[in-house]
């Protein structure tokens, strides 16, 4: 179960910075910034939920 809830969480990390690289590229940067606070959240959940 972890393996898949791992799995889902690096899908969902590659999706966002898909989307902030294609919102930088249109030069939104408001979009781009709220994108890559969400892909610190997740990175912060997955290291956190690694050490345990």
């Amino acid at each position: 179960m972890v393996l898949v809830e791992n799995e889902k969480s690096l899908r969902t990390l590659a999706m966002l910075r898909y989307q902030a690289d294609r919102y930088q590229a249109m030069g939104n940067g408001s979009m781009c910034q709220r994108v890559n606070a969400e892909i610190r959240r997740l990175m912060e959940k997955m290291s956190a939920e690694a050490k345990n």
